[in-house]
């Protein structure tokens, strides 16, 4: 199941990409989505960089009808890894998942920084994807619905980083 979403910071991709690449830019992160980081990786590698979080999140929220299938908390992967889209952008492939009952749940996406006259203009681009039979459309809406919530959190985030 498909999704967008964009928003503007105020600093040029550089600098907004410093931020994402941040050990404790990624822990607050964490921290305002109620989740607990247990491992942190950022890592260079050809023509960019890589970000991995391992992270332990509660199943509070999620729908009651999946939330069974849970228990209290989640284990997710969270990668993004980063490269220069052309002079003064950066793009990234994120993998967003979660394995429960041998079945994977997550996000597919395309991250973008682009240039604006505001400071950076940033757009994620994404599927949903649940292996599930029977339940599968109806977890893709839940994990496409939280991604959103994930990216706008993010950016509440990030901006209140750029800003101080």
């Amino acid at each position: 199941m498909p999704f967008d979403h964009s928003a503007t910071h105020p600093a040029d991709p550089d600098a907004v990409l410093a931020v994402l690449l941040d050990e404790t830019f990624l822990r607050e992160r964490a921290d305002a989505l109620g989740a607990r980081v247990t491992d942190v990786e950022i890592v260079a590698v050809e023509g960019g960089h890589r970000t991995t979080v391992h992270l332990s999140s509660p199943t509070a929220g999620i729908p009651p009808v999946f939330a069974r299938f849970f228990g209290a908390e989640v284990t997710i992967v969270d990668r993004s890894t980063w490269s220069r889209d052309g002079a003064t952008g950066h793009r990234a492939v994120v993998e967003v998942h979660a394995q429960v009952f041998g079945r994977r749940a997550g996000v597919t996406a395309d991250r973008r920084l682009v240039a604006v006259p505001d400071g950076t203009r940033s757009t994620l681009t994404g599927e949903a994807s649940v292996d599930a039979p029977l339940i599968g459309r109806q977890a893709e809406a839940a994990v496409r619905e939280l991604a959103l919530v994930v990216a706008r959190r993010e950016d509440e985030v990030l901006r209140r980083r750029l800003t101080s």
